[in-house]
């Protein structure tokens, strides 16, 4: 399982991202960093929408979107990522390559709740681990950015002892326009939702 470095809850949701970047398109984990990313927050939905990743003078450009709980129906925080695919960043020979096959979005999901468990105290974990809960992860596709844009990132609970997680997401190839290529867009659980989930489970 690869690595998430962040130490806090803050430092985990504003790179989180860049850890999608990294991790979804298998890159090593010295390979892409925040000294090589830069990762845009947005706080308009209107702007990161209209945002897109790319890969410019030997730095690779990423967007964030934390959606309010207005602009959702989750009762967990959740993080919008937009990234470029490997066959963007390889092109930019920026002095390393992904390591193969990219990984599914639900890594990152998968992810969030073990750097969650991790993070939490022994009491919360203790419980957690006691509530013995099983997670089915799930992806669904999305042909277009309107049909991602409008997508949910949907929980549900199936019974007392397991949920299902399903991340929608767009990845594109080489399309006639250029802007729109090589690009990969997923809606994720975020570290702070992950901590809220399992707070919450952890009190049942």
């Amino acid at each position: 399982m690869s690595k998430i470095e962040a130490s806090t809850l803050e430092e985990a949701r504003t790179n989180w991202c860049i850890y999608a970047q990294r991790i979804i398109e298998n890159y090593h984990r010295d390979a892409i960093n925040p000294n090589n990313v830069v990762n845009t927050i947005y706080t308009r939905l209107d702007k990161f929408l209209e945002s897109k990743p790319t890969v410019e003078n030997g730095k690779i450009y990423t967007s964030t979107y934390f959606p309010s709980v207005n602009e959702v129906n989750a009762d967990y925080e959740q993080i919008w990522c937009k990234v470029n695919t490997a066959h963007r960043i390889d092109a930019a020979n920026l002095g390393f390559r992904s390591l193969g096959e990219h990984h599914s979005n639900s890594k990152m999901n998968e992810l969030a709740l073990n750097w969650a468990y991790n993070y939490v105290d022994v009491i919360i974990k203790n419980a957690y681990q006691a509530a013995d809960i099983t997670i089915d992860y799930r992806e669904s596709q999305n042909l277009t950015g309107f049909t991602w844009s409008s997508a949910e990132l949907v929980w549900q609970k199936l019974n007392d002892k397991s949920y299902s997680l399903e991340t929608p997401y767009l990845r594109t190839g080489n399309l006639l326009f250029e802007a729109l290529s090589y690009k990969h867009y997923c809606k994720l659980l975020s570290p702070k939702g992950a901590v809220d989930f399992i707070e919450e489970i952890s009190k049942m």
